[in-house]
């Protein structure tokens, strides 16, 4: 067991997301566990005790950079509080018994036809509400060109959950001694890395940076006003824990670009829909102010400045079962950073961009963490 004593104390507001951030140190640390606001213990894998110092250093690095600017505090704008039903136990645990939940890996979930109809319900019902704004339906691919989230610099600011996508060169020997040599180890495929390609595509991680590049270098007449589904793609390392937080997931997003007047009364709107909609599904939930996991050195300025001008709101839900408060969507306000990042003109300058997420998996989990529906039949 080794102990780190931080530089730092670790606010109360930070420690989940100082968790989230440790899985990124190393691949030696293993149950880091806060013992108190400054002190961190933890163990090293076989073969990583050399690096113990360096390991505590950068543990330490993540602790004062994270701390460097306090964040103002979180804004609820709309909630309620008040639970639909007692129920209180871990909706994994049956939905796995039941055959309706099939773990294929880590992040990685099957779900049967009562999980399938509910997370299509979902779906279909903030479709519905996207129809009723006057949103014009498309389709994205799963794949999106590295060249896209160079320009709005997502490849810099999120490294850690990127999904590099490659193939096989077009040579002839490669596919040859690749076929020849190729072996699963138990953990990743062993083969030659000269053999793969350079990375032309990644897997989004969000839906809206397809529409961004759709709209690239031009001049908008009137608004825009989106709906697309599609997969997201976020690697998390040891984040990765059952439906709160998947490897891959299914985004149904609502995006607005226009000039800053429009896209202000649309952010506003959408507001209004996502109060709707979870009063609708009789959730207890918040709207909280918020800001993005930055992994910049400078992420204490960005979150600041996310927080304090309110540009992100949470769509937190409570689950019963683990007492924590889950995100299963959220409201966008970027500015204009899109606009110029994708040379969008709106009224004769950078368009004003924003979107409403919902994450249609955790969305159907805590639907049944606080509801339990068809868990106890």
């Amino acid at each position: 067991m080794y102990t780190t004593t931080l530089p730092c104390a670790i606010p109360e507001a930070l420690r989940e997301e100082f968790s989230k951030r440790l899985a990124y140190v190393s691949e030696g640390l293993v149950e880091p566990r806060l013992e108190d606001c400054q002190r961190l213990t933890y163990q090293l894998r076989n073969g990583f005790e050399h690096q113990a110092s360096t390991i505590s250093a950068h543990i330490c690095d993540v602790a004062e950079k994270l701390c460097a600017n306090p964040e103002p505090a979180a804004k609820t704008i709309a909630s309620r509080a008040k639970f639909p039903t007692p129920y209180a136990q871990d909706p994994h645990i049956s939905l796995l018994a039941q055959g309706d939940l099939f773990a294929f890996g880590r992040g990685r979930y099957g779900f049967g036809p009562r999980m399938t109809a509910l997370v299509h319900s979902f779906d279909a019902r903030i479709q519905q509400a996207a129809g009723q704004c006057g949103a014009g339906a498309r389709t994205f691919p799963s794949l999106i060109g590295a060249g896209a989230l160079d320009r709005c610099r997502y490849l810099k600011n999120f490294p850690s959950s990127l999904n590099l996508v490659s193939h096989l060169r077009e040579d002839h020997r490669v596919l040859q001694d690749f076929v020849s040599s190729v072996q699963w180890d138990g953990s990743g495929l062993d083969f030659a890395s000269g053999s793969a390609s350079p990375v032309e595509c990644l897997l989004a991680p969000s839906v809206c940076f397809h529409w961004y590049e759709w709209l690239r270098e031009s001049r908008l007449d009137q608004p825009s006003l989106i709906t697309a589904l599609g997969k997201c793609f976020r690697y998390e390392s040891s984040n990765l824990t059952g439906l709160e937080r998947l490897w891959d997931f299914t985004m149904r997003e609502l995006v607005f670009v226009g000039p800053e007047t429009y896209v202000l009364s649309q952010r506003d709107k959408m507001v209004q829909v996502a109060v709707q909609l979870l009063e609708e599904w009789g959730l207890a939930y918040e709207i909280t102010t918020a800001s993005d996991p930055f992994f910049i050195d400078n992420y204490a300025i960005q979150a600041a400045y996310q927080q304090g001008y309110e540009l992100k709101y949470e769509l937190l839900v409570p689950l019963p079962y683990s007492g924590k408060k889950l995100a299963v969507g959220s409201i966008n306000y970027h500015q204009d950073f899109f606009g110029r990042c994708f040379s969008i003109e709106a009224e004769g300058g950078p368009a004003h961009t924003g979107c409403i997420g919902f994450g249609l998996e955790r969305l159907a989990l805590a639907f049944l963490a606080q509801h339990g529906h068809f868990l106890a039949t």
